[in-house]
């Protein structure tokens, strides 16, 4: 079977891409090993957006906008972080919205097919092999785009790749789940008598009570890094639980996964059992499910044609193949690779550095040559396995801004579709012309 672009990696980069591709009347096939599209933002659980306050734009703030209209997501505005905002949505919702968009684009997609294999002509990448139900088999394209995450397609075709920190340390990866029977009125009480603490109050009362919680042998590991609780919706008493940092994690083989996962599962069950006991409002709450995909926050870094830096971050570097705008500053969400007290104070100091003279009314650019990959020619690379530094992946692995690296790819894939040129040969104006056209903001 021929398309003229593959998509291999069904999260919100992937389907961003896809959309973009199928809009400019492409033939495209979407390629996600689990049974639903969405990622982490659905078979991981994290249902909420994390996204900047101002640079949001395109495909995937149409489709929150879409589920916002159907009363199936809402925008926080008291969100603590002044440059981001929190959109929750229903996961079910989320998940027939995907179906939908992808389907309207005029994309194809295969579910419960998982990427084995490549095969390439000289430094073009000419199929790929496709394992599903039915067993092994081939399929071609003259594009193809890397929104696995983890970078598998670029890996399987030989793209050389940085792994977390000079030990090959990566950020540890939690086990999200769902909490239900919360009394939020009495939740939200007992956050206010934290509020004179050196943060904000849920961090405060973290530090407060997680060391008592080690000392009275309710959690096995001192983790004071804790995102925490996260309504759903105020007419529900359903929460998103993301705490319980897996350190140590090695990701990127079945047995660390497996480690890993086995151990989220455990934890997430400590964790309830910290809530139930030292939290008022959690007395009768319940876990209802841990995700389906354990969520990883960093694997393989692409090497691209441009490693975008942490430097080029905090000085608002403005590039001429720009395709989007994300926040600047000496600022990023660098998650510890341990429980050290050490690490978490690190990352704590990265994340709050300099964050009262956060520039409001600039921005860093994402280059578009972090999306292209340093040997394969006919491959882009969109989200978190893009070619940027890890303080840089720290900041722009969230889901609103790889919705916004998908759309690029996908809309660069069809302009070398057009023109009949490389990726990496495009005219990068038109590219940033058409993105301008979607609404995207460069």
């Amino acid at each position: 079977m021929k398309y003229d672009i593959i998509v291999a990696g069904g999260g919100m980069s992937g389907v961003a891409a896809a959309v973009a591709a199928g809009r400019q009347g492409k033939r495209v096939l979407l390629v996600e090993q689990s049974g639903m599209l969405g990622g982490l933002g659905t078979s991981g659980l994290m249902t909420m957006v994390m996204t900047s306050r101002k640079w949001f734009y395109g495909i995937g703030r149409e489709i929150l906008e879409t589920l916002r209209d159907r009363g199936e997501a809402r925008w926080i505005d008291d969100y603590p972080v002044k440059d981001y905002e929190r959109i929750p949505f229903d996961a079910e919702s989320m998940k027939r919205r995907l179906d939908e968009i992808v389907a309207e684009s005029g994309a194809e997609m295969l579910l419960y097919t998982k990427i084995i294999g490549v095969k390439k002509d000289g430094a073009c990448i000419s199929a790929l092999q496709l394992n599903g139900p039915t067993g092994n088999f081939w399929v071609e394209a003259d594009v193809f785009i890397d929104s696995t995450g983890d970078g598998m397609l670029s890996f399987y075709a030989g793209e050389d790749f940085d792994l977390g920190d000079e030990n090959g340390n990566t950020q540890a990866p939690t086990m999200t789940a769902y909490y239900a029977g919360i009394d939020f009125d009495r939740y939200e009480a007992f956050l206010k008598t934290f509020e004179d603490g050196p943060a904000i109050p849920k961090v405060n009362m973290i530090r407060a009570l997680v060391p008592k919680a080690v000392e009275d042998g309710v959690l096995s590991v001192c983790d004071l890094h804790h995102p925490g609780i996260f309504r759903i919706s105020p007419c529900f008493n359903v929460g998103v639980m993301n705490a319980g940092h897996i350190y140590g994690a090695d990701c990127l083989t079945p047995e660390g996964l497996t480690r890993a996962t086995v151990a989220g599962r455990k934890m997430a069950k400590e964790y309830l059992d910290f809530y139930r006991r030292y939290v008022p409002g959690f007395e009768k709450a319940y876990m209802t499910n841990t995700c389906s995909y354990l969520g990883l926050r960093e694997t393989r870094r692409i090497r691209g044609k441009y490693m975008t830096t942490f430097a080029d971050k905090a000085a608002y570097r403005k590039f001429p193949d720009a395709i989007m705008r994300f926040d600047g500053g000496a600022v990023s969400d660098v998650h510890a690779s341990s429980a050290d007290k050490k690490a978490y104070e690190a990352y704590y100091q990265l994340f709050t550095a300099a964050r009262a003279t956060v520039r409001e009314d600039d921005w860093a650019e994402l280059p578009y040559r972090s999306l292209v990959p340093m040997k394969t020619k006919n491959l882009l690379i969109a989200g978190r396995c893009l070619s940027a530094d890890r303080q840089v992946q720290g900041q722009l692995r969230i889901m609103g801004y790889c919705f916004m690296m998908g759309q690029a790819a996908g809309t660069a894939a069809g302009i070398a579709i057009d023109s009949g040129k490389m990726p990496p040969d495009i005219d990068v104006g038109a590219l940033q012309q058409q993105l301008r056209k979607d609404g995207v903001e460069i």
